[in-house]
């Protein structure tokens, strides 16, 4: 009857039910942050880092009783910090790799690796990993003979089982079996930005996790984590000519016997309460396929928390009960610890930076980059495009017609309105070229025909949300596409007519059959034939991305050892002369009468927007909005 107890029969006694409080936290893409320092600008930047985020893992430790903490990849490139380990002689890298000193001291349970882990070729990524003092897991890492025999470090466990004593909400004692599983993203060897990429390759992450879970299972783990350094986005379905997407984290999810996922690479936030929910994406609770899941951002912004609630009975495993997971801001607080392990690092790199190459006569900014107007690119153009003459000339491709593909790196977006390219004119230092391109692309040629190239042009127009003539106030930008994927092509002139849907997705799907966005597409003032043979100079990173997206390219190889792409604007900065760049023009967006857009940028671009104007656009600022970014009202 209502309101009676419940007794249980004398010959059927209730087994008690044992529960323990786990807390797993995450890192990930830290990127060479090991300070709250921006060597960029040579400045003190609040709210990032390791060493700000070491008080948060500190603070998170003392509130449990139960505690794991892992790294998801990406730790070693990004910052002046780590790339002036990574670039020194093995004689003159005595010294342990300054993020690998941070780790250290901040005490990691396991890590695994990201793609910029290579960055620096094999040699350094071997030393870097022999001295951490802890375990590295990578099961999609393959190398070959040649490179196993070279840098035995490198010789990857694709999981192993951690053994951790760890208490109930009682008090009693139970030794835990945690298996821990790393992967990268599946990407060609020609996508990771080293020098020495032979001899190693990323597998499908998807098949190999598939391939050990019969291993780890046999070992009788309690729990199964896997640091997937893979995108949580679930992507559309993939074309035919295109690899494997690199967001697999919620097909990882979906294997048997995974219990928890641990995501990073694509610098996105999970838990996020304004995302939606999509098919096997749950960002309010945390989930992927219904598995407990975190995506703690980049570059120490945030600490991943997630507390797992297990549950046992007398005889059966331990099962995830509950999970709650969140992100925590890093305090203000740096650890102690991680600054002395990066002390002559810091100062290293500090006398480094501050080096004067050259003078600037003009500003360089990167406040108008998806609206045609911007010097950084310009430079980028001019010192790629001297070059490539240089090394071409006398090879039989010097007579094609010479482009060249640029993009920004910095231009807003996530990272709020401080996240773009700012240098007065004046004394040009080396840190203001990092500033520029902090990545180690190298340069590489491609032979491509008018088709392809207007279709890699389609690629870029899909940075814009489709704008009805006659409207008034829409977005123009459609943040879902990375501002580094949007390429400006020097060397042609031509138009984006954004009344028009985009004519392709993020990953080579042709969306439609009606015309594409790209319109007036001309070299040197005559329309672009598709069979029209070009050579187009780009990054080691976008060439490796044709197949991908379906553009066909022949390579073409360059005489002599492969450059850097910064190193090309060092030499640019130790000209003779100051160094003067204007906006080039060569795109615009299709004219539609009675009709603006909005876009967000710099607050100082307010004093800029004249070098904007020549470009044909008309534009008004409307102040601030509420996350500090400068809102303008385009003419279009």
């Amino acid at each position: 009857m209502e309101g009676l107890p419940f007794h249980t029969p004398q010959d059927a006694p209730c087994a008690k039910t044992v529960t323990l409080a786990l807390r797993v936290l995450e890192t990930t893409d830290l990127h060479g942050h090991v300070r709250a320092y921006d060597y960029f600008t040579d400045q003190f930047r609040d709210g990032e880092g390791l060493a700000a985020l070491a008080s948060e893992i500190a603070k998170a430790r003392e509130d449990v009783p139960n505690c794991l903490l892992f790294d998801n990849g990406d730790f070693m490139q990004g910052t002046p910090l780590t790339q002036l380990w990574g670039e020194a002689s093995c004689t003159d890298r005595q010294v342990i790799n300054p993020m690998i000193a941070a780790m250290n001291a901040v005490g990691y349970d396991a890590g695994t690796l990201g793609n910029h882990e290579f960055d620096f070729g094999l040699e350094q990524l071997n030393q870097s990993v022999q001295a951490a003092d802890f375990p590295i897991v990578s099961a999609n890492l393959e190398l070959s003979v040649g490179a196993r025999c070279a840098h035995r470090a490198l010789v990857l466990p694709p999981w192993v089982m951690l053994e951790r004593e760890m208490h109930d909400s009682d008090g009693a004692r139970h030794k835990l079996r945690i298996a821990v599983i790393g992967f990268l993203p599946q990407q060609p060897a020609s996508f990771v930005q080293s020098e020495g990429a032979d001899g190693f390759r990323f597998g499908d992450s998807v098949a190999c996790a598939r391939a050990q879970m019969g291993s780890i299972l046999a070992a009788k783990p309690d729990l199964v984590i896997a640091l997937a350094h893979t995108g949580v986005a679930p992507l559309p379905h993939v074309a035919a000519h295109c690899y494997t997407p690199e967001n697999t984290a919620v097909d990882i999810a979906a294997i048997d016997g995974i219990d928890v996922v641990l995501a990073g690479h694509d610098h996105q936030c999970l838990p996020d309460p304004k995302a939606p929910i999509t098919k096997g994406v749950d960002p309010i609770r945390a989930t992927l396929n219904g598995k407990p899941a975190l995506n703690a951002g980049a570059f120490g912004d945030h600490l991943g928390v997630l507390d797992l609630t297990l549950e046992k009975s007398a005889d059966g495993p331990w099962r995830i009960a509950r999970h709650q997971a969140e992100l925590r801001k890093p305090r203000s607080v740096e650890s102690p610890a991680v600054i002395a392990a990066s002390e002559h690092a810091h100062r290293s790199t500090l006398a480094h930076i501050r080096q004067e190459i050259g003078t600037l006569a003009s500003p360089l900014h990167s406040y108008f980059a998806l609206l045609g107007a911007d010097p950084c690119m310009s430079l980028f153009a001019r010192a790629q495009m001297r070059y490539g003459m240089r090394v071409l000339a006398g090879l039989p491709e010097a007579k094609l017609p010479l482009l060249c593909a640029t993009s920004s790196f910095k231009a807003g977006g996530r990272r709020g309105p401080e996240n773009y390219i700012s240098i007065a004119p004046g004394p040009l230092r080396i840190n203001h070229i990092d500033d520029l391109y902090l990545f180690n692309n190298t340069l590489t040629a491609i032979e491509i025909s008018g088709a392809e190239l207007r279709k890699w042009l389609e690629y870029s127009a899909r940075s814009f949300h489709q704008i009805s003539p006659g409207s008034q106030d829409h977005w123009l930008r459609d943040h879902t596409y990375p501002i580094y994927n949007f390429d400006v092509i020097f060397g042609v002139t031509y138009e984006f007519d954004i009344s028009r849907p985009a004519l392709y997705d993020g990953e080579g799907n042709k969306r439609h059959a009606g015309p594409g966005r790209v319109n007036a597409l001309c070299y040197q003032g005559q329309p672009v034939a598709d069979t029209q043979k070009f050579v187009l100079l780009t990054s080691s990173y976008r060439a490796a991305q044709c197949a991908r997206l379906g553009v066909i390219a022949r390579p073409i190889p360059l005489p002599g050892p492969s450059v850097k792409i910064r190193d090309l604007l060092m030499n640019e900065a130790r000209g003779p002369k100051p160094l003067r760049i204007a906006a080039q023009r060569v795109w615009r967006f299709a004219v539609m009468a009675d009709t603006s857009v909005m876009c967000r940028t710099a607050p100082d671009a307010i004093i800029h927007l004249a070098t904007l104007s020549q470009t044909g656009l008309e534009a008004t600022p409307l102040g601030l909005d509420t996350e500090g970014f400068l809102q303008l009202r385009i003419a279009l």
